[in-house]
């Protein structure tokens, strides 16, 4: 898993991030402000250059998970002692070697995050993603999902409050204005779900997505939010939850795809975005350009009530900014400045209607809920008939599979 170019990747990376702690240093130093804002333009600058500026094959998902990576490797060098500490810990403990598996004995069970110990396991496993680690934000719902047989995980599920900006899914809900702010509090947005190795070798991907329609998923939703209210506003939130939203990480999505029980799809595409967004940015960049607005006396203010997308909103500006000082067109060798914020990766769109009324309900048009009875016991055995036993026979790679693997891609080994 670990080859010889990625870990060269790692060295730069690592040597670019003490240089660059060095050059803060420097920064920091300066007497004069404007010779500090300067410096930080320039660095910068100095770093968009390491990203993809051009249009990507949006069909190499190797390529595509690259665009990621330098993200991924500052996230967890961030997050070093953590999983040093209680991360190899619990990949010793949880996580399945392909011996611990036999496939006609795995015995799914759907656990809510209640206590720390389960959120450790979350959020390691989160970790084994090529996508960087995010927390949710808002209202959140975590799930494991374990296999009874040994104790060993086999995916996880998490959702928090909804984006607002997502027009396929408003469209389809017909949501305009101020409205969708209101409305949209009975929905959820999954912001990380899948299986981890070697359950993904054998579709476990698929089980976590039947999983996010299950009754139990609603009903930990109503014991966690039921007589609760908003933060802000101390509004009291609805206890109904009906419908969640997901996009894929890169453009089509196979875990997505045809996902059914019996003869009902559990979730369908609405299309694609259109490929803007900040992700490829990481955490250090958006600092630096935090601190460089600041010195121009320009605030970019995240959270509540100040609008959605907050780092697109911040890079978006600094990088306006920045143009306004030197041509990036010229010093980047782009045709348009849009392109550093259009990574021409469309993700698809999913909704997981848990109600057979959403679109009626969340309109108005009918009072009650008329959600869907789905079991999550009754779901798994569906997965292992429809998915498993098929991908067992047909695929070995799972037998083989060390998890010490999982230490090296967490740099933790």
């Amino acid at each position: 898993m670990l080859t010889k170019v990625w870990i060269q990747q790692l060295n730069d990376y690592i040597l670019e991030h003490e240089i660059n702690s060095e050059i803060d240093d420097e920064i920091n130093n300066c007497v004069g402000l404007e010779k500090k804002r300067e410096m930080l333009r320039d660095k910068i600058i100095e770093q968009i250059k390491a990203y993809v500026l051009n249009t990507p094959d949006t069909q190499n998902k190797d390529l595509l998970r690259k665009m990621h990576e330098r993200a991924r490797i500052e996230l967890l060098l961030k997050h070093r002692k953590f999983l040093i500490e209680k991360g190899e810990k619990i990949i010793d403990e949880y996580f399945a070697e392909g011996d611990d598996i036999v496939p006609e004995k795995i015995s799914p069970r759907l656990i809510p995050v209640r206590t720390k110990e389960e959120w450790d396991i979350f959020k390691t496993a989160r970790f084994t993603w090529s996508l960087p680690f995010s927390n949710g934000y808002g209202r959140r719902l975590c799930f494991l999902i374990m296999d009874e047989y040994n104790g060993k995980l086999i995916g996880i599920l998490g959702a928090h409050s909804p984006a607002l900006g997502i027009k396929l899914r408003n469209e389809w809900l017909n949501l305009k204005g101020k409205d969708k702010v209101y409305k949209l509090n009975e929905t959820m947005d999954i912001f990380t779900l899948g299986a981890v190795p070697p359950y993904n070798m054998l579709l476990g991907g698929k089980l976590v997505a039947m999983s996010a329609v299950a009754n139990e998923v609603r009903d930990f939703y109503r014991e966690k939010y039921s007589n609760k209210k908003t933060e802000m506003e101390q509004n009291i939130i609805s206890p109904h939850l009906v419908l969640f939203t997901t996009t894929s990480a890169y453009g089509r999505s196979s875990i997505y795809n045809r996902v059914k029980y019996k003869d009902k799809l559990l979730c369908f595409s609405l299309g694609y975005t259109k490929g803007f967004g900040a992700f490829k940015y990481t955490d250090e960049i958006s600092r630096l350009m935090k601190e460089y607005l600041l010195l121009k006396g320009i605030e970019v203010k995240g959270g509540y009530g100040n609008g959605p997308n907050y780092k697109f909103r911040l890079i978006n500006t600094a990088i306006k900014e920045i143009n306004k000082e030197i041509d990036l067109k010229e010093v980047l060798n782009i045709k348009s400045i849009k392109q550093l914020l259009k990574h021409e990766v469309k993700r698809e769109v999913f909704v997981f209607p848990l109600a057979s009324n959403v679109v009626e309900y969340i309109n108005g048009i009918d009072k009650e809920v008329k959600y869907y009875d789905y079991k999550f016991e009754e779901l798994a055995e569906y997965w292992k008939e429809r998915y498993l036993k098929r991908r067992a026979k047909t695929n070995d790679e799972w037998r083989y599979w060390n998890k010490d693997n999982l230490k090296k891609y967490l740099l933790i080994k």
